[in-house]
């Protein structure tokens, strides 16, 4: 229910694991499949990127 709601707001901040790094990202939603379970953003430079919802730790 929360994750479908972050589809229809505008950029958000993201702060997730990769490689064992804390990593930050600022984008906007465009794509969230639960059956991957992955969420898929682009930045303000229109770059795409996906992040595994379980390395996601904070949501601004």
């Amino acid at each position: 229910m929360y994750l479908k709601k972050l589809t229809q707001s505008g950029f958000i901040t993201i702060d997730y694991y990769t490689n064992g790094v804390l990593q930050t990202l600022k984008g906007r939603v465009t794509r969230l499949n639960l059956k991957d379970q992955l969420l898929s953003l682009k930045d303000e430079k229109q770059m795409s990127f996906s992040i595994r919802l379980s390395s996601i730790r904070h949501i601004y």
